[in-house]
């Protein structure tokens, strides 16, 4: 993989960190500070800064370190598994955001990778693998997209290697027992016999269990269009699920098959996710734990029954992502709007902090809380759209039509359901 600087047009952060990514799994296990400029086209601080920020990525997503020695060169450090796990993203991501590249170099490095144990070229490996990518997608019994294959074919390139150096993923007992209950199963066995005998490699049961974990990562869960039994399953559980929601919460959707189908399409990806030790952004956490707290906690206790019946803990960031979707189709399946909240502030930090995550708590609904000087509300009023006001210092109430409740913390049980009601109605 070699690219003159004079030649590289001006590539965004992103593209250069998918870069740096793809010369440490096809040109070497060790890279060069110096190379990742060149082949970049841009300075060395610039190029010590795109590794940091890949090093700390695939350490929260994959659990993987980007070392860099005192010499100046770059090399990955963690298990096999999480290797091939950390490049199955970054090559599906580079794909979109800098195909001619990662077709062009990168494609040409991987297949390089072959040359100690297969001499056929380029352009007729491509086309066995394609033949026997199809053949497979015959058994697995749903429709892989031209994109997908063509990914599956630079993919397989490194695990072929890999398989010859030895360097096979690992799995846990609960993780095999989960992969070979999988519909996959007969399309990764076809594909991983096929795989050993073109290529000339020893058979070997972690290369054909990955080939599940391939072919299930790959996999687009749409709701009601499947007839697998782990689908069925889960379309089941998401059911239940949105029923033990309901209960908890004391609120109901009008419409659930969206939200059941949003759930299927989120919940299959994360059980696999949670499953292999695969991270996601984690951004919205923290906001979503402030802003929506009640939500949180109704959504992390209607989980617990769908986490016993796959044996599993899902993190708190896929938790997250679930809350914010409640959220959301408790709003629209409602017709509700977002309430506007005014507090009252009179220069005590601490107070209006505590009295907004009370009110926070109050309802499962996301709310707008704005602040106000006490002051400058008593001269002016609330600005437009406000539903409620809130107070925690005794004022003389203004002439409005709004409610407005002076509280106390903490909140009373009955004012707590004074102010949920206010929040919830429509």
């Amino acid at each position: 993989m070699s690219l003159a600087s004079s030649s590289v047009p001006e590539l965004s952060g992103q593209q250069r960190r998918c870069h740096i990514v793809l010369m440490l799994y096809a040109l070497s296990p060790a890279v060069r500070l110096e190379k990742i400029s060149q082949i970049n086209g841009v300075d060395l601080p610039t190029t010590r800064q795109d590794v940091a920020a890949v090093a700390g990525e695939i350490q929260r997503f994959h659990h993987l370190d980007l070392l860099l020695d005192e010499t100046g060169t770059c090399r990955l450090s963690g298990s096999s598994l999480n290797q091939r796990l950390c490049f199955f993203h970054w090559l599906r991501r580079a794909l979109r955001i800098s195909p001619d590249f990662t077709t062009q170099h990168a494609a040409a490095a991987l297949h390089q990778g072959l040359s100690p144990f297969h001499q056929a070229g380029e352009e007729e490996t491509n086309q066995l693998l394609h033949t026997l990518i199809e053949q497979a997608e015959v058994r697995l019994r749903r429709q892989v997209t031209a994109r997908d294959r063509h990914f599956l074919c630079l993919f397989i390139k490194y695990c072929l290697t890999c398989h010859h150096q030895l360097c096979h993923p690992g799995f846990t007992s609960p993780q095999l027992g989960w992969l070979r209950q999988k519909s996959e199963c007969e399309a990764a066995g076809y594909l991983a016999d096929a795989l050993t005998h073109h290529f000339r490699l020893p058979p070997c049961d972690a290369e054909r269990d990955f080939l599940i974990l391939l072919f299930t990562l790959l996999k687009t869960h749409q709701y009601g269009n499947s007839e697998a039994p782990e689908d069925r399953q889960l379309q089941e559980e998401v059911h239940r699920l949105i029923v033990r929601f309901q209960q908890i919460a004391g609120m109901s959707f009008s419409s659930r098959e969206g939200l059941a189908g949003q759930l299927f399409t989120h919940l299959g990806a994360a059980i696999e996710r949670c499953r292999f030790g695969i991270g996601i952004d984690h951004t919205l956490l923290e906001e979503v734990t402030r802003m929506y707290p009640r939500l949180m906690r109704t959504t992390l206790e209607a989980l617990e029954e769908f986490e016993a019946v796959y044996n599993l803990r899902l993190s708190p960031e896929e938790a997250g992502l679930i809350t914010i979707c409640f959220g959301a189709w408790l709003m629209q399946g409602n017709a509700l709007q977002e309430k506007q909240v005014l507090l009252l502030t009179n220069g005590n930090p601490a107070l209006e902090t505590a009295v907004e995550q009370h009110i926070r708590e109050a309802t499962l609904l996301p709310l707008s809380v704005k602040y106000q000087p006490l002051s400058h509300f008593l001269h002016h009023g609330p600005p437009q759209g406000v539903t409620l006001v809130i107070t925690p210092y005794p004022a003389d109430e203004p002439a409005i039509t709004l409610p407005m409740l002076h509280v106390e913390l903490p909140l009373g049980k009955a004012q707590r359901m004074q102010i949920r009601a206010l929040l919830e109605s429509p």
